[in-house]
């Protein structure tokens, strides 16, 4: 993946920037062209930490929303669901 951006709100520890870029980074194995950008950002509301994340493709971006209670949760969350959406969008290619 050519460049990760990790935001991170002031209530979320620092350590979360390394976790999250590594995580989010292994999604592009599952994309079924080259990742331009990924973004990530961590925010957290009283008891709840939520997770937004983008990946850009040459022709398409894919974006997924969590929310939980860690951080190391939400970014698995978020991380999962974009793996779904890109599984997904490899079998409909596979199919046409």
């Amino acid at each position: 993946m050519d460049y990760i951006q990790v935001s991170l709100a002031e209530a979320i520890p620092e350590q979360a920037r390394e976790y999250a870029s590594a995580r989010i980074g292994s999604l592009d194995r599952y994309a079924p062209d080259r990742v331009d950008f990924a973004w990530i950002n961590l925010t957290s509301d009283k008891a709840v930490i939520h997770a937004h994340a983008r990946l850009e493709l040459k022709w398409v971006e894919v974006q997924a929303y969590a929310e939980g209670e860690t951080v190391t949760e939400v970014i698995d969350l978020v991380r999962e669901r974009m793996r779904r959406q890109l599984v997904s969008m490899q079998d409909v290619l596979a199919h046409n």
